[in-house]
């Protein structure tokens, strides 16, 4: 069980963060991504410093989603709810994480840093965020 995918996670879809020319999604933490991976037709998670391997096709990640699983699809409520699998460095095989997955989706704001004023101004921009569940 990967504690640290119980987060938020906000898309990034510039050019260099960019894996199978999709957008990637990165935990508040900084420390998790998530991206689409062709080669196994799955949203994958991994540790933020294997971003340049996975990019590569020189890593597999450390979860996967059902087969098929598009991150904004909403239209079938019952794939969004399979469970995904997960590596587990002890037993040395992927399991499947029962109620893992995507929670919800929508859209957040960016957080803008207080000024000098120690007032806070509010961003108008909005990224696409996923919150993921691992049990």
């Amino acid at each position: 069980r990967i504690l640290g995918l119980n987060d938020l996670f906000v898309e990034n879809a510039e050019p260099d963060f960019m894996i199978s020319d999709r957008e990637t999604y990165w935990s508040s933490s900084g420390d998790y991504l998530l991206y689409r991976s062709e080669s196994t037709n799955t949203w994958g998670a991994a540790k933020a410093k294997r971003f340049r391997q996975i990019r590569q096709g020189q890593s597999t990640g450390i979860a996967h989603s059902p087969e098929g699983f598009e991150i904004w699809q909403t239209a079938s409520p019952m794939l969004g709810k399979k469970p995904w699998r997960e590596w587990d460095a002890e037993s040395g095989k992927w399991i499947t994480r029962q109620g893992s997955g995507v929670e919800s989706r929508g859209k957040v704001r960016k957080k803008q840093a207080p000024n000098d004023k120690e007032i806070q101004t509010e961003s108008r921009g909005e990224q696409k965020a996923t919150q993921t569940d691992a049990h």
